[in-house]
């Protein structure tokens, strides 16, 4: 049984668990950098509500 998992498959195996390792941190990376990208945008947006709500004051008890 053991001799079936020889030295010729174990760097394959080792290989492809790295680039799935790999795979699943740029997954991760870029699930992260998407949540950044929405809360700029939602930001942009609070501060484009603040300006446009009346120039120079805003109603705080609106």
């Amino acid at each position: 049984m053991v001799g079936s998992v020889g030295s010729v498959e174990g760097p394959g195996l080792a290989t492809a668990l790295m680039k799935q390792k790999t795979a699943e941190e740029n997954l991760a990376v870029t699930m992260v950098k998407k949540a950044q990208d929405v809360e700029a945008a939602q930001g942009e947006a609070a501060v484009k509500l603040i300006q446009d709500a009346a120039p120079g004051k805003v109603d705080v008890y609106a």
